[in-house]
């Protein structure tokens, strides 16, 4: 954690804000609430409104057992972009040492599928199944709005994000 001087992209209002790069939850296990509720590394204008995000990545990680776990900005989700990322940024001894897993996020927004993913819970509902692929790419989020449709066969919803994913599947492969 750091205070970081950012500039609003809309007005250029200068502004000094608490900056996270990764926070250890086994630490500091209150932040998840914070982390769930879009609450780190976010701001807003205090001249003109506008919201301000600080990061494109954020590493949360567990201690015992050992796991990491990526947030990453939504502008990134694409089928690809795990495996880029862990081949090419994230340190190459840790790939193959402990568990690792990349979610996309709107920094400064809510997201309940987040909350699966931090409570090491497995979605019970369509709704839950939704929100969890919605934070996935690739195979990892045709998986879950399978399972959703899985459990209702006629959720639009689930069918429309599936064939969206298969489609950005064909393009990226």
């Amino acid at each position: 954690m750091g205070i970081e001087e950012v500039k609003c992209p809309k007005c250029g209002k200068s502004a000094k804000v608490r900056s996270y790069s990764s926070i250890n939850l086994t630490e500091k296990p209150k932040m998840k609430k914070d982390i769930i509720e879009g609450k780190i590394n976010s701001a807003i204008c205090l001249k003109c409104g506008s919201k301000i995000n600080l990061r494109s990545h954020i590493l949360l990680s567990y201690l015992e057992p050992p796991k990491w776990i990526w947030l990453v900005s939504k502008k990134h989700q694409h089928p690809n972009y795990q495996q880029e990322f862990l081949e090419k940024i994230a340190p190459q001894t840790t790939i193959s040492t402990f568990p690792q897993q990349m979610v996309f996020v709107d920094f400064g927004e809510p997201c309940k599928g987040l909350e699966l993913i931090l409570s090491d819970s497995d979605p019970k509902c369509c709704e839950e199944w939704l929100e969890l692929g919605k934070i996935q790419s690739g195979y990892d989020a045709v998986e879950s709005y399978k399972s959703a449709l899985r459990i209702d066969q006629r959720n639009v919803e689930a069918k429309k994000l599936l064939n969206d994913e298969l489609d950005k599947l064909k393009t990226y492969t």
